[in-house]
């Protein structure tokens, strides 16, 4: 019951703002291809295409149909990253995977994601693992 609410609530909140994502002039906006099932705070996401869409800390991430699963609010990361690739980063323990840093091409900062309550808690049981993956930047229509 619980895991439904919190289904209906991001639901909610992710209609208030896929107008203004698709609004947004100067927005960047990555593809990536994530080979194994994550998680976003409390949501579990599968294996698939996803569009990551980013304007100043706000973060909208779609899934390769259009559907938007998740919105974000994020803390700047520190460093650059090369001009040609994006990257997603996850942290993983015990065999599960959290999004936890997504990266620009070109951009002065990357985004860190904030920790859900499990994810704290794995990482309190056991020293987890990175893993990145080079998405691909997507032109803005």
């Amino acid at each position: 019951m619980r895991t439904l609410r919190n289904i209906a609530a991001a639901v909610l909140m992710l209609g208030s703002v896929v107008g203004s994502a698709h609004g947004q002039s100067g927005t960047a906006k990555i593809k990536v291809t994530v080979p194994f099932q994550f998680s976003i705070g409390e949501t579990t996401l599968s294996a698939g295409q996803y569009f990551i869409t980013s304007s100043d800390n706000k973060m909208w991430v779609q899934e390769g149909s259009g559907r938007y699963v998740a919105q974000l609010l994020t803390h700047a990361g520190s460093g650059k990253i090369s001009e040609r690739n994006s990257r997603v980063t996850f942290d993983c323990y015990f065999g599960e995977c959290f999004l936890s840093q997504i990266w620009f091409s070109g951009q002065d900062a990357g985004h860190k994601l904030p920790q859900s309550k499990h994810q704290v808690e794995l990482a309190s049981k056991a020293h987890g693992q990175q893993f990145a993956l080079l998405g691909t930047t997507k032109p803005q229509s």
